[in-house]
C-alpha cells in the first residue's frame, strides 16, 4: 500500500507542477522576478527555483547519489520548466520502482555540518510536504501578481476525475495504475 500511495503522490506532484508552471508562464519575466513582500524567498522566481533545486537535492540522495545542495542559476522559465518536468518524471520512476523493503533503508543526506543518515520513506514524505508547502506559497504569489492561481486539489477524489482526465492523459498518468481500478 505504501509504495502505491507514494506513486500517487509523485503523480500528483507532476500534475500540480504542470498546472503551477503553466500559470507562471502567463507572467512576464519581470513579473516573475519582481520582489513581493509576502514572498519568503523574495520573489515568485526565487521560490520556483528553490522548489526545483530542493527536489533535485533530495532525488539525488534518494537515488543513492548524494551531493551537496546548490542553488542553480536557471536562465529562464522554459529551462526551469523542462528541468522540473525531468525531476518530476524521475520522482515518478523512483516511486514506481521502490520495493517496500527499500523504503526502510537509510540514505545519506549531505549537510553543511556533515552527512546524516535518514530513512528513505521519511525523506520521501519530507520531500512531498516541502513541495506542497511551497506550491501553496506560489499559489498565493500568483494571486498577488494578478494571475488566477490554478486549482491544485482535484486529484485524489474519484468524483473529481472528470476535472483532471484530459490533463492527466496528456501527462501520461494512468489512474488505473495508481488506484488499481478504473474510475
Amino acid at each position: 500500500m505504501t509504495t502505491s500511495l507514494l506513486l500517487a503522490q509523485a503523480c500528483n506532484n507532476r500534475w500540480s507542477n504542470h498546472r503551477l508552471l503553466a500559470a507562471c508562464a502567463t507572467l512576464s519575466p519581470a513579473a516573475l522576478h519582481a520582489p513581493q513582500p509576502a514572498a519568503f524567498f523574495g520573489s515568485l522566481w526565487a521560490l520556483l527555483t528553490h522548489l526545483l533545486d530542493v527536489d533535485r537535492f533530495y532525488l539525488d540522495a534518494l537515488h543513492d547519489q548524494p551531493r551537496p545542495y546548490r542553488d542553480e542559476n536557471w536562465p529562464d522559465l522554459a529551462t526551469l520548466t523542462a528541468a522540473q518536468v525531468a525531476s518530476d518524471q524521475r520522482l515518478i520512476a523512483l516511486s514506481r520502482s521502490l520495493a517496500p523493503e527499500q523504503l526502510l533503508q537509510l540514505i545519506t543526506l549531505p549537510r553543511a555540518s556533515g552527512p546524516v543518515r535518514e530513512q528513505r520513506l521519511r525523506t520521501l514524505q519530507h520531500l512531498f510536504v516541502h513541495q506542497l508547502h511551497h506550491r501553496g506559497q506560489a499559489h498565493a504569489l500568483l494571486l498577488a501578481s494578478g494571475v488566477a492561481p490554478p486549482q491544485l486539489d482535484e486529484f485524489f477524489l474519484a468524483q473529481d476525475e472528470p476535472l483532471r482526465r484530459a490533463e492527466l492523459a496528456a501527462l501520461g498518468i494512468n489512474e488505473g495504475e495508481l488506484w488499481g481500478t478504473t474510475l
